[in-house]
């Protein structure tokens, strides 16, 4: 019913726009409390759940960071099924992000192309907003950056306060490649994660989707040295090779953004194999990027990954995805 009815009409509205009037609408959705155990019910999969060190996942399938940016709406989309949601990415202070429209669906590849920016309300705003988390219920990341990537020190200071800030309401913190400069990630991730007495949340590197192989050994090499617990793999690409069914008329018309969704699969797939092969085997691989169904989800189980996140499903397949692809993983 989703794809051959709802879907279409959503498509008719700017992506951001009704992205927007979703999280509004789950915003509402929150004080129907009969209404939400329904859809908890229906949504529910009985699975053994998963233990990685002192977290256990009600299931293998999470929401990536980029779909609840501000922490508005985490709480009621872990109704629909997930075991683990990661909002953000937040920064201290508020950005505004890029001039809109600034998301957009590619439906004949199952694709997304986004250039927010990195747009949230701050530190604040969004520490308000998690105290919402529902303690127990399900595991929560939060995708952190700081305001000033090109500055060793208060990159320093933005990381560590934003670590402290969320520590009540965080299971895990993540960190994407390539958003801040390795030669100023590693002195806070040094700072960060040495004293595990202080600092006792894990903490995950997102890679991007165009990674070389060849690459990756040193970044293996990076989180071995600043004690880092694993990955997520993998985020956007820039390759506008992968699309094999949109036109060139329509990708030029789009231009500069990240790809997400189906196209990003077999990029993601082969990282996360030389991951689970090359990486300590007690670092966590969070499988990302292109899994749209379940049987997308069991191959990246295969490849090496412990657990999945999905975006592009759920906007491409509907929220009953969840459901199908935790069935799939047990």
């Amino acid at each position: 019913m989703y794809k051959s009815i709802f879907r279409p009409l959503l498509f008719q509205i700017d992506a951001e726009d009704i992205h927007n009037k979703i999280v509004k609408s789950l915003q509402f959705y929150r004080h129907l409390t009969p209404v939400r155990k329904i859809v908890r019910s229906s949504c529910h999969t009985e699975t053994a759940g998963w233990k990685w060190k002192n977290l256990t996942f009600k299931n293998r399938v999470g929401l990536s960071a980029g779909f609840d940016k501000a922490a508005n709406c985490f709480d009621e989309l872990s109704d629909l099924g997930f075991g683990f949601i990661e909002v953000g990415t937040v920064t201290p202070k508020e950005v505004k992000g890029n001039p809109c429209p600034r998301i957009f669906r590619l439906p004949k590849d199952q694709a997304l192309i986004s250039r927010t920016g990195f747009n949230n309300p701050g530190k604040t705003v969004f520490l308000q907003n998690l105290k919402r988390k529902q303690s127990g219920k399900y595991i929560l990341g939060i995708n952190i950056n700081t305001n000033h990537p090109d500055n060793t020190e208060q990159a320093m200071t933005d990381i560590l306060d934003l670590y402290h800030t969320f520590d009540r309401y965080a299971d895990y913190y993540t960190i994407n490649w390539g958003s801040i400069a390795p030669e100023i990630l590693g002195p806070i991730l040094s700072t960060l994660l040495q004293d595990k007495q202080a600092y006792k949340k894990p903490v995950f590197l997102k890679l991007p989707a165009d990674l070389a192989l060849e690459k990756v050994d040193d970044i293996i090499s990076f989180t071995i040295q600043h004690h880092i617990d694993g990955f997520i793999a993998c985020g956007p690409s820039q390759d506008r090779s992968l699309f094999t069914h949109s036109t060139q008329t329509e990708i030029k018309n789009i231009g500069a953004g990240g790809i997400s969704g189906l196209p990003v699969l077999q990029k993601s797939t082969r990282i996360v194999k030389y991951l689970s092969e090359h990486a300590p085997k007690e670092m966590l691989i969070i499988g990302a990027g292109g899994i749209i169904t379940p049987s997308d989800a069991q191959a990246m189980l295969k490849a090496g990954a412990h657990l999945v996140q999905i975006y592009s499903a759920f906007i491409y397949e509907g929220p009953y995805i969840v459901k199908q692809i935790a069935k799939a993983c047990r």
